[in-house]
């Protein structure tokens, strides 16, 4: 069989179709979760969808941060104070004055809040996790559909060769 015979168009249009409510969807998760104070883990968000021969995959580029979303993060080193600081600025984080009145500035509040996730950790939020769930409920049988539709096409194109 000539390997043009075999396009999978059917599959290639319920995958990007995947991909696009994957994006969608992961958007609305971290909004949903209270994760998104910068905005700028879901908008910078995008799907894509890749094939090399008869392989897919839907996959989505996240910032790198994702991943202490998702898993959480345990005790230990203390976060880059870069990030701290810029997410007290976005979120905005209002500081509670002291025993003694005094209110942090916000490399201190940076510190503070960075000390608490060295002591505590961060817990985890499995945003990504519910994503693919709620997708994969929606789209395998579709995908299952789509992949007979296009062998059972490819088959019809063989059949009619004459050998």
């Amino acid at each position: 069989m000539e390997e043009s015979t075999l396009t999978f168009e059917n599959l290639r249009k319920v995958l990007e179709e995947y991909g696009k409510h994957a994006e969608t969807l992961y958007k609305y998760n971290i909004a949903l979760a209270g994760k998104n104070a910068s905005r700028t883990l879901a908008n910078n968000t995008k799907y894509f969808v890749k094939s090399e021969g008869v392989t897919f995959s839907v996959g989505l580029r996240l910032e790198e941060y994702w991943k202490y979303v998702e898993y959480g993060r345990k005790p230990g080193k203390f976060p880059p104070p870069s990030a701290i600081l810029k997410w007290i600025e976005v979120k905005p984080v209002i500081p509670r004055p002291d025993d003694k009145g005094r209110i942090p500035k916000p490399k201190t509040l940076a510190f503070l809040i960075g000390r608490k996730i060295a002591t505590e950790g961060i817990k985890p939020t499995p945003v990504l996790q519910t994503t693919v769930e709620e997708l994969n409920n929606t789209f395998l049988e579709r995908i299952r559909e789509a992949l007979k539709q296009d062998i059972g096409d490819a088959l019809a194109i063989i059949s009619t060769k004459q050998f």
